[in-house]
């Protein structure tokens, strides 16, 4: 045999193809790492020392022309064309592929690389090494014993052992007796454990067969068979299990997920709940470019707690872009019967679905005349819920509106001119038509440090109500001039506090608003509400919402507020401000429409204040006082201490003399004093381990409305975290719920349980998610 090569720097160049590579590895032992759960970073950092593949090595010569492969060793020896025998430190390069080996034996006639007593290979950000590997060239064939494998793609790091690992070219392979996870190097406190993975590269799919996930180095999940994106990309299979604890016991859910199309999919859920029976949940997507949307439900044929059956909730919502100028949408939502958000949901849900929504709706955005006209147009009616005694105050359906608002600038002078008509129907309350015409000019004068905004307008109504209770009908109008001026300075100055630099400002403002006196109690009420009293209140021209009640005016509001920002951004830090309003005279049209006179020559005062006094604490007060009677209306106070993520103490206090409590069985509603204590925190208690929890306690009637505690851990080494969060909340009057969250978290893989974030969120004010947490 002639000799070729003897030692480096000499080199092989040869034009044969390396091809598909392995994208597996093994290990003697099949060790991952550690398998203890209290992983810390020390010992993390000895096992992957011990466990981790070594880094590959490149020759360092010129890149090669494509598919010429290039040996370099301590040593070649061989002949042409028939085989090479390269042995010390080998280096094989082609392509983007990278081979490290003690020894290599290179078959050119069957374009077979034999490689040992350990090798490392490289190839498209996977690193593989191992003991042995035997690989056809011109197939894209082999197997390679004790494989190890690294790989990261899009963020997504994966890791493995196996007892072998079969190429089958083209992109394919079949691990054999494997373990992998998506941790760090050396950790192993979770893994899949399969009998064989057989991977398609082109497709991105695996397949495991006789698979189970080991936690702690116990089996806690077992499957014969399953199939898995080796992307991270989605797809169609089961999805872990959802499993909840609470008042009725047991809830257990198996969704299923289909991949469509790239721009469609589903999840099929069947689930039981043990006290009340069976149910089936589902939900479809869709996305194309010019809309969007998604619809999804659950059905209960038999509850066993209930006197309902075929219980059921439906959601569509879908937004769509007919043209540049034209979009619209739909928002659907409907439950079997009024019990069934008590039933199935938590107490921030049942609070926010008593009206239920079913809309459709069009906008439009055009120039014409110089200016702007946006218009709009809906048909919307509810679902409204019974409360527990069965009743329920139904609001009108709009069927339509069709609305238009045109503005135009011309000068310092803005044109406004808005119209609306709307179709208001109700099955047992007057129904009737309503047209409203406001068209306003506002001025805008400023420079750098104040303003001055006067505005003049019309604000015209007219009325074509229905035949309703024996009445005929009727038609009403109401025009009302409406006249104000907005005027306000700024004023700016430095500021140094514990040696930091800010910027301090003082604002202050002067609000005149004019509307006549006119008795409104012969016009119905079909969207009218009083707004709550508050600093931004002072500064509108109508104390109610909607457009059937117009206050009368003859008032000056007066107010002033500072703000604290960093010099640097701009970023707002802090912010206080207090304001009053004087009247001028004392008329006031009452929310059913007729004319009293204030008992007060002047209103309440309201006062706020927000922001952080440090890095670590904020501060939110809000009080609205009544001078008149010497009395605090309502009163809200909260602290929060957040020195850090996963760090937050908070308490919060609301005071209110006269608040809206429930809804009697006469359909009136019942007011009374509200006072409440909310407390809330997260902290950790030992290393990794956080305690989460939430005392809310009304003291005028002595009784929790929500009680939560529970614990959160993550692993010292971040690849798994794990919660459980107890909740007991009231739900009416004199009913309650309890719920158990238990949620583990397998890093870039999934979630086990039912994930209580948003609970969290809601009660703690500052949340972090623990596995997200950053620790020094």
């Amino acid at each position: 045999m002639a000799r070729l090569f003897s030692l480096k720097p000499l080199v092989l160049a040869l034009s044969m193809g390396f091809g598909a590579l392995a994208t597996a590895q093994a290990a003697d032992d099949l060790t991952l790492g550690s398998t203890c759960l209290k992983c810390s970073p020390e010992k993390l950092k000895s096992e992957a020392a011990a466990q981790a593949v070594p880094e590959i090595r490149r020759s360092g010569e010129e890149p090669l022309a494509a598919d010429y492969t290039r040996i370099t060793a301590d040593e070649v020896q061989g002949q042409t064309q028939v085989r090479v025998r390269a042995e010390g430190d080998v280096i094989i390069e082609r392509n983007n592929q990278v081979l490290n080996a003690e020894w290599v034996d290179y078959d050119q006639g069957r374009d077979i690389v034999t490689a040992g007593n350990t090798f490392t290979l490289y190839q498209n950000g996977t690193t593989v090494s191992g003991e042995h590997i035997e690989y056809s060239l011109a197939e894209g064939t082999g197997t390679a014993t004790g494989a190890r494998m690294e790989s990261e793609h899009e963020g997504r790091r994966l890791q493995s052992v196996s007892e072998s690992a079969q190429m089958q070219g083209s992109g394919r392979y079949k691990l054999i007796n494997t373990k992998f996870n998506t941790c760090e190097p050396g950790d192993a406190s979770w893994y899949i454990k399969a009998e064989s993975i057989e991977a398609d590269q082109n497709t991105g799919i695996g397949v495991a067969k006789n698979a189970s996930l080991v936690f702690g180095g116990v089996p806690v999940l077992y499957t014969p068979w399953a199939d898995f994106p080796l992307n991270g990309n989605r797809k169609s299979g089961l999805l872990v299990p959802i499993i909840s604890f609470g008042s009725d016991g047991l809830e257990l859910k198996t969704p299923y997920y289909l991949n469509l199309a790239p721009n469609y999919d589903a999840t099929i859920t069947p689930g039981i709940i043990s006290s009340r029976g069976v149910q089936l949940g589902g939900q479809f997507r869709y996305l194309q470019p010019t809309y969007a949307g998604q619809m999804e439900g659950e059905w209960m044929p038999d509850d066993r707690r209930s006197e309902h059956n075929n219980r059921y909730h439906a959601k569509w919502q879908h937004q769509q872009q007919f043209t540049t100028s034209l979009s619209g949408g739909i928002d659907y939502n409907q439950v079997s019967d009024d019990d069934y958000y008590r039933d199935f949901y938590g107490r921030n849900d049942i609070a926010r679905s008593v009206n239920l929504n079913r809309q459709a709706w069009l906008n439009h955005h055009t120039r014409i005349g110089g200016g702007t006209l946006d218009s709009y147009a809906t048909v919307q009616k509810y679902q409204t819920l019974a409360n527990s005694s069965g009743y329920k105050d139904e609001p009108y359906a709009i069927m339509p509106r069709l609305s238009s608002r045109w503005q135009k600038n011309i000068g310092n002078a803005q044109i406004n001119a808005f119209g609306q008509f709307t179709r208001f129907e109700h099955d047992d309350k007057q129904s009737g038509n309503r047209v409203v015409v406001y068209p306003s000019v506002k001025w805008d004068f400023h420079n750098q440090w104040a303003y001055v905004r006067p505005k003049i307008g019309v604000h015209a109504t007219y009325y074509d109500l229905d035949r309703f209770d024996g009445s005929t009908t009727r038609h009403n109008s109401r025009v009302l001039p409406i006249f104000n001026i907005d005027s306000g300075m700024t004023f700016e100055r430095r500021a140094q506090a514990f040696g930091n630099d800010y910027i301090q400002t003082l604002e202050p403002r002067l609000f005149y608003n004019y509307i006549p006196t006119k008795s409104q109690n012969n016009l119905p009420n079909f969207d009218s509400s009083e707004n709550s009293f508050t600093y931004e209140q002072l500064f509108r021209e109508n104390l109610y919402s909607g457009n059937d009640r117009i206050n009368s005016a003859n008032s000056i509001s007066t107010a002033v507020q500072t703000r604290i920002l960093r010099p640097d951004t701009g970023a707002e830090l802090f912010r206080a401000g207090i304001g009053q309003k004087f009247y001028i005279k004392n008329d006031n049209v009452l929310l059913d429409g007729s004319v009293s006179r204030y008992q007060r020559n002047r209103s309440d005062w309201i006062a706020f204040a927000h922001g952080n006094v440090s890095n670590s604490v904020r501060i939110d007060t809000d009080i609205h006082y009544n001078q008149n009677q010497t009395r605090v209306e309502n009163f809200a106070a909260g602290i929060r201490y957040n020195p850090e993520a996963g760090k937050v103490l908070s308490a919060r206090y609301k005071y209110g003399r006269n608040e809206r409590i429930y809804l009697q069985d006469d359909g009136e509603y019942f007011y009374d004093k509200l006072s409440q204590i909310d407390l809330a925190a997260q902290w950790p208690i030992k290393q990794n381990i956080y305690a989460v929890a939430r005392y809310n306690y009304a003291l005028n009637v002595k009784r929790p409305l929500e009680l939560l505690a529970g614990v959160e851990y993550k692993s010292g080494c971040g690849c798994w975290s794990a919660s459980v969060v107890a909740q007991r909340y009231v739900t009416g009057l004199n009913d309650s719920k309890n719920a158990v969250f238990f949620n583990l978290q397998l890093k870039d893989l999934s979630n086990i349980g039912n994930n209580p974030f948003e609970q969290l969120r809601l009660a703690i004010p500052g949340y972090s998610k623990t596995n997200e947490v950053i620790n020094p």
